[in-house]
Formats: structure tokens, C-alpha cells, sequence
């Protein structure tokens, strides 16, 4: 479930918004003036998002790789270059 607010009937009804964020998983979405400002979200289901995001973004990067690689455009980076760009040089 899903509700909008103006920031002003927001602040007067704060608790009971993060209540049902926390309890109900809703999603609330505060605009100021007319335009969304801010979203009201559970923090597990936050969580479950940006794992996700995670690991698409891990796909999208293994497919890219294996995409270049047949086509023989993929350039690696040395080993001692990944060192520097991972401050881990002279360890």
C-alpha cells in the first residue's frame, strides 16, 4: 500500500507515519509543494532493495565482461595497477 502527503499534514501526523512504516511495510511518499520529496520506507525492505540492486548491478557487470570478451574488446587492468587504485601499494 501507498500514500502521498504534503509535508505540512506530515509533520502533524510524524509517529503515526513511521509506525505504519515500520509495522504495515507501507510505502509513504511526502511532497513538498506538490512534487515528491521524500519516501517513508521500511528499513527491511530498503535493505532487500538495494541487495538486489547489488546484484543486478554484479550481472549486468558479468555480462558486460563476457560480452567484451567475444568480442575481443575486452582491456583488463594489471594487477599492480588494481594495487595502486586500492591504495595497496607497497604492502
Amino acid at each position: 500500500m501507498s500514500e502521498t502527503l504534503p509535508i505540512t499534514e506530515a509533520r502533524a501526523k510524524f509517529g503515526s507515519l513511521v509506525r505504519r512504516t515500520a509495522h504495515a511495510r507501507e510505502r509513504i511518499t511526502i511532497t513538498d509543494h506538490g512534487q515528491p520529496a521524500a519516501v517513508f520506507i521500511n528499513p527491511s525492505e530498503l535493505a532487500e532493495l538495494e541487495e538486489r540492486v547489488l546484484e543486478l548491478e554484479e550481472q549486468l557487470a558479468v555480462s558486460r565482461y563476457r560480452s567484451e570478451k567475444e568480442a575481443g574488446t575486452f582491456v583488463g587492468v594489471p594487477h599492480d595497477e588494481v594495487g595502486k587504485l586500492l591504495g595497496l601499494e607497497g604492502e
